[in-house]
């Protein structure tokens, strides 16, 4: 039997707003590259409204194959345009996110 690779979702919202914008990833691991991340990040952000300056940002991982989630809040857009703050946060939600994988008999994201 062969799986269908879903993928993983990076989605990012604007907790005043409660706007969302996402992203799926069928190569997940290409989030591990800090650049890629910051990117994926800046990608999201630029697509909220403008008016998206106030208020909590919730950034999230879920594993599209298992519906594993995880997310980390952050008190402000500033905190997210760290370029640094971003990347990590985006590896440290995938490698939670993973951590749930490890009793899965197939991983279909590539790992």
């Amino acid at each position: 039997m062969t799986s269908e690779n879903k993928g993983y979702t990076l989605a990012l919202e604007n907790g005043r707003l409660h706007q969302k914008q996402e992203k799926i990833f069928l190569k997940p691991m290409v989030l591990y590259i800090p650049q890629q991340a910051v990117e994926a990040v800046n990608d999201l952000l630029s697509k909220l409204p403008d008016d998206r300056e106030e208020g909590e940002f919730l950034l999230t991982v879920t594993n599209n194959n298992n519906g594993v989630s995880v997310d980390k809040t952050f008190s402000s857009l500033a905190a997210l345009r760290d370029p640094l703050t971003a990347a990590d946060a985006v590896k440290d939600l995938i490698n939670i996110v993973r951590g749930y994988e490890s009793d899965e008999e197939t991983n279909v994201c590539g790992w």
